[in-house]
């Protein structure tokens, strides 16, 4: 059962409750109020009626008589009087039995209550005579019992009508405010099914609007966790493809060296070469992995000691790191102005900076030159080399990336340089910007987020 129709149901059944105690209230002073009027005006009648009738008995002389008492009553057409004395009737026009009657009213006891007497409702009063007459009127108060009736039946339809115009409001109301639940019950099933956009409605400001933004809020959050596991697992995906990628060529290469040097006889220089090309390989193969055990490390967020660094002997260590490689390309690395500290690991800060100077050392041709200089609080590893294609761009610190695959390999890299510097001025709470034109150089901008 849907929660609207247990709702509307549940306040239903609390407007009938309602609606039964007040009708019932009312109906039951309505009933007192109109028998005590009836009880009033049956006994004011009956009273001027035995009034009227010892008024006629003290006129006559010796007293009234049976006859002459009858004889009064026939001429006033009484029919609603009876007439006993010492027990016998003297008197009766009504369709009564005295017996009866006198069975049912108490002698000398009053008014009787309201009684149902062959169909009709008889209000009987019962009077004692100074003439030794027991004086007994009836009332026909069944009118009034009529009344009650109709008026206990218009407040019953009266209140049918206004409990079924309040079920019907209350069912619509209900509807309407319950249809914001429906609606993020149907966002939560089309989440549920993969549609991870789907929002809920958050028209309103009562507490099921609140109620949908928070669960919109949820739903952003979930979308966002799902999108960013989605990229990991593809980035895991496309860096376990590059790195049996790198690794297939040179442990092909050296495998099969060493099959050559196994099975086959080869001069002296042959011998060398291929002896030659297994070391650089070896060699190749051991930065590799180094390179990727610092940057799975990194990743696990090992605490750093850090320790206030001066930038000039930051860039001064990466500069003497790179200048050997730099001076067998025909290379310059200058050094400008670096003012002021940072808080770092000066190893891992140090090795940032030698894989953005040895990038921009490879990427120079003869005669071409790397600078290194702080600018508006940032620090910049500046070249004129080749520059880079505005669409690699971003791709720069992923690892394996590499936009000249054949340079970079003859050159001994493997494209992991950038994305472990990327991972180490993370760690710092740096931030690496590349800027770079086609054929006018690269310059790569560290400094805080």
């Amino acid at each position: 059962m849907k929660l609207r129709v247990k709702l509307s149901l549940m306040t239903v059944g609390a407007l009938l409750l309602a609606t039964v105690l007040c009708i019932g209230l009312s109906f039951s002073m309505s009933r007192r109020a109109l028998l005590l009027e009836a009880n009033r005006s049956a006994y004011a009648q009956s009273q001027a009626a035995f009034q009227g009738f010892e008024n006629y008995c003290a006129h006559l002389t010796g007293g009234a008589g049976v006859q002459a008492a009858a004889y009064w009553l026939k001429s006033q057409d009484d029919e609603y009087t009876i007439l006993l004395r010492e027990g016998e009737v003297c008197y009766n026009r009504t369709v009564l039995d005295p017996a009866e009657l006198t069975e049912n009213s108490p002698p000398r006891s009053g008014p009787q209550e309201a009684g149902l007497y062959r169909g009709r409702r008889l209000l009987v009063y019962r009077f004692d005579s100074d003439a030794y007459f027991v004086f007994i009127h009836l009332v026909d108060v069944t009118d009034t019992y009529f009344s009650l009736y109709r008026l206990a039946a218009g407040q019953g339809l009266l209140s049918a009508l206004i409990l079924a115009a309040a079920a019907a409001a209350v069912f619509y109301m209900l509807r309407r405010a319950l249809r914001p639940l429906q609606a993020l019950s149907d966002s939560a099933n089309a989440i549920a099914a993969g549609a991870y956009d789907r929002r809920a409605p958050e028209e309103g400001k009562d507490e099921l609007s609140g109620l949908g933004r928070d669960f919109n809020r949820m739903a952003a959050a979930v979308e966002e966790h799902i999108r960013r596991v989605e990229e990991s697992e593809e980035q895991k995906t496309m860096f376990m493809a590059s790195l049996t990628h790198e690794l297939k060529t040179p442990l092909t290469a050296v495998s099969g060296y060493a099959q050559t040097l196994r099975y086959a006889k080869l001069s002296e220089e042959d011998r060398e070469t291929a002896l030659r090309y297994i070391c650089t390989q070896s060699a190749r193969l051991d930065r590799l992995s180094k390179k990727m055990l610092r940057l799975l490390e990194l990743d696990r967020d090992v605490p750093l000691v850090r320790e206030p660094a001066e930038i000039s002997e930051l860039a001064e260590s990466a500069r003497e790191t790179c200048l050997p490689g730099a001076r067998d390309r025909g290379v310059e690395i200058d050094v400008g102005d670096c003012p002021g500290t940072w808080p770092c690991d000066r190893d891992l800060m140090v090795q940032a900076l030698v894989n953005l100077v040895d990038n921009g050392v490879k990427a120079c041709s003869e005669g071409g030159r790397v600078r290194i200089y702080m600018k508006d609080g940032a620090l910049v590893v500046e070249d004129d080399g080749c520059g880079i294609p505005k669409e690699d761009i971003a791709h720069l610190t992923e690892a394996f990336y590499m936009v000249d695959k054949s340079r970079s390999r003859q050159s001994g890299g493997a494209g992991m340089g950038l994305a472990l510097t990327s991972v180490i001025l993370r760690r710092h709470g740096l931030g690496l910007r590349i800027e770079s034109r086609l054929g006018q150089g690269t310059r790569a901008i560290i400094g805080h987020k």
